[in-house]
C-alpha cells in the first residue's frame, strides 16, 4: 500500500523541490558576469566589537590582512584595500569610484556580504578588517603618528618638486628605473614611466598623470601585487622588482 504512494510523494514534497536550488545557487552566482551582477551603492558597515580594539590595533590587522592573500587576483586585493581604508577614514565617493573603476560590484552594498570581480569570484572581508566597530578606543600616539607621517611625505614631495624647479633633480642614467603602469581606466597600453631610484611614488604618479594626459582633479593610486604603496616611499622600498608592472588605479 505504501508503493503506489511513493512517487507521488516525492514529487510533490515541497522541501525536496527548494533546498536542491538553496544550495547549487553559490556556485551559479559566482559565474555571473559583472553586467549581469546586481550591484548596490557601498554603504558603511556599523557594528560593535565584543573585543576592545584600538585605532592602531586595526590598521595593524588590515595590513596583515590585506598582506597575506593568496587567492584571487592581486589588483582587485589592492583596489579593495584601497576602498575599506577610505570606509574607515568616511570617504564613500572615493570608495565607490574605486570600485567602479576596477570593476568591482558588491551586490548589498556591505562588503560584510561579500564583493565580485568581473568574471565573478567572490572576495570576503571580515568584520574588523572592513570598518572601525562604532565602540572603538581611540588611540591618541596612533593619530599623531598619522598626522607627523603625513607631514614629512608633504615635505619631502616639496622638496622633490623645488630641487627639479630649480635643475637640481637631474638623475644619472644608471640610477633611473624604467616602470610600466597598467592603467585602471583604459584597455592599454601599458605606459613606461622613468623615475630616479630614489624617487617617491608621489613622483611616479605625477609623470603618469603628465603622460597618460590625465586631469588634475583625477586621482591616481600606485598597486603591487596586491598592496597599496604608500606615496611617500620609494618603489623598492616596499618590494617592487625591476621589470615588473605596477597597477595605476585611477578614479575621480
Amino acid at each position: 500500500m505504501v508503493f503506489p504512494f511513493f512517487p507521488s510523494f516525492i514529487r510533490g514534497h515541497p522541501q525536496v523541490s527548494s533546498h536542491t536550488p538553496d544550495t547549487q545557487q553559490p556556485r551559479s552566482r559566482r559565474r555571473i558576469g559583472l553586467r549581469e551582477q546586481f550591484n548596490a551603492p557601498l554603504r558603511r558597515h556599523p557594528w560593535n566589537s565584543k573585543k576592545q580594539w584600538t585605532r592602531s590595533q586595526l590598521a595593524r590587522e588590515r595590513y596583515e590582512f590585506f598582506d597575506t592573500r593568496v587567492t584571487g587576483r592581486e589588483e582587485i586585493w589592492a583596489s579593495l584595500k584601497a576602498v575599506v581604508d577610505l570606509l574607515v577614514e568616511g570617504d564613500l565617493q572615493t570608495a565607490q569610484s574605486i570600485l567602479d573603476a576596477a570593476g568591482i560590484t558588491v551586490p548589498t552594498g556591505d562588503l560584510i556580504n561579500g564583493a565580485y570581480d568581473e568574471v565573478g569570484n567572490l572576495y570576503q572581508i571580515p568584520e574588523h578588517i572592513i570598518d572601525d566597530p562604532d565602540n572603538v578606543i581611540t588611540d591618541a600616539q596612533d593619530a599623531a603618528a598619522k598626522d607627523e607621517d603625513k607631514g614629512e611625505t608633504i615635505d619631502e614631495d616639496e622638496i622633490e618638486r623645488r630641487r627639479e624647479e630649480k635643475g637640481k633633480g637631474v638623475i644619472k642614467s644608471e640610477d633611473m628605473l624604467n616602470v610600466k603602469a597598467r592603467l585602471s581606466d583604459r584597455g592599454g597600453p601599458d605606459i613606461v614611466i622613468p623615475v630616479g631610484k630614489d624617487q617617491n611614488v608621489r613622483v611616479l604618479v605625477r609623470k603618469i598623470q603628465e603622460e597618460a594626459s590625465i586631469p588634475g582633479k583625477v586621482k591616481v593610486k600606485i598597486a603591487y601585487l596586491g598592496k597599496l604603496l604608500k606615496d611617500g616611499e620609494t618603489l623598492q622600498a616596499q618590494g617592487w622588482r625591476e621589470g615588473h608592472v605596477v597597477n595605476a588605479l585611477v578614479f575621480q
